[in-house]
């Protein structure tokens, strides 16, 4: 459509009253077509300018939310001009879950509004099924063809390692091979046999504590900043420690893959009336709006030996834990995860 409006200034000089009648004609044709599929598409989409105000929203996305969009963005914090990806739980008119998208656009950004309950109450295995067919087939035929051989050759790297050091190099990058290999492995068969957390009362610094203090060299070693803000105090929650610390690393360790050496991750751990909150900030390269939309999906990377299997399986210890975790990112300003743990016990807000 800009194009369209390029050309039509740039040769409108040269076009008469009949030639601007039917320009004028089409124009408004294409213009309808498009309004028609604005109202009428039942994904909610709402168009809001630098400023934080609306200038368009389709009927969809204020039957999604249950009121109008103007009423409903200012509860919802949402990161104008950057993109992000997170769901909401709504009770009126009904009891659903939403997922909220943003993207940057030119003067202002766009915001989808998509009904995923379907999606959510389906079991984990009719979820998994589609994305997944090629994973478990992988899977099963791999485990037991590598299992043995992988068991193997670490033990004959272990004896090679007594000869001359010349062969040291060698044998470090064979070792560095088999633990990526099995780290492959692990993470296919984590993502297909997935385990229920054993909740235990427990605050989530515990775990967060562990992973930071297993990654510290590291983050020494690349001059990595790594600020931690915890109140006095926290609610506690019931979650899996195991599980949990599997999600921080996971997160903790995207976040050192993204940043240069000398850059920074601030986490702060915060609380509200329902949940304890935990936000994740890199300094790092940022993801495109295309990556954030399909970041929880498996084989969806930018890495070059990625599988795109830690994130989703970050995410779905979240959801195992009653939890919501969202990301937003903004090309070269870095990337922000917020998990949300419910409180083992949620106040009560006294009615004003």
């Amino acid at each position: 459509m800009k194009d369209y409006f390029k050309g039509v200034r740039r040769h409108i000089g040269k076009l008469d009253a009949n030639q601007l009648r039917e320009q004028y004609e089409l124009l408004s044709g294409e213009a309808s077509a498009l309004d028609t599929l604005f109202r009428t598409i039942t994904l909610g989409i709402i168009l809001v300018d630098e400023t934080g105000t609306i200038q368009k929203s389709n009927p969809a996305a204020k039957a999604l939310l249950g009121m109008e969009p103007s009423d409903a963005l200012p509860e919802l914090d949402l990161p104008y001009g950057k993109s992000s990806k997170r769901e909401i739980s709504i009770t009126y008119p009904e009891a659903r879950t939403l997922e909220l998208q943003t993207v940057p656009v030119e003067n202002g950004t766009l915001v989808y509004v998509r009904d995923v309950t379907a999606e959510k109450e389906r079991s984990e295995e009719e979820l998994q099924r589609g994305a997944f067919n090629a994973v478990r087939d992988l899977a099963s035929g791999v485990a037991h063809e590598i299992g043995n051989p992988l068991n193997a050759l670490s033990l004959n790297l272990q004896l090679l390692e007594r000869n001359p050091p010349d062969a040291a190099e060698i044998i470090k990058e064979s070792r560095h091979q088999v633990e990526r290999l099995d780290g492959i492995l692990r993470g296919f068969l984590s993502a297909l046999r997935p385990s229920r957390p054993n909740l235990a009362p427990a605050a989530v610094t515990g775990p967060l504590t562990s992973c930071l203090s297993a990654l510290k060299s590291q983050f020494e070693q690349h001059r990595i900043a790594v600020t931690v803000d915890v109140p006095g105090s926290l609610p506690t929650t019931a979650i899996d420690v195991a599980q949990m610390e599997q999600v921080f690393f996971n997160l903790l360790k995207n976040a050192f893959e993204a940043i240069r050496d000398g850059g920074a991750i601030d986490i702060d751990v915060t609380y509200d009336d329902n949940d304890v909150i935990v936000r994740l900030k890199d300094s790092g390269l940022g993801m495109t709006s295309e990556q954030v939309a399909h970041l929880f999906e498996p084989y969806r990377t930018s890495k070059e030996h990625g599988t795109g299997l830690g994130l989703m399986i970050t995410a779905r210890l979240v959801r195992d834990h009653g939890g919501t975790i969202a990301v937003e990112s903004e090309v070269g300003k870095g990337t922000t995860f917020t998990i949300r743990i419910p409180r083992l016990e949620k106040r009560v807000r006294a009615l004003k």
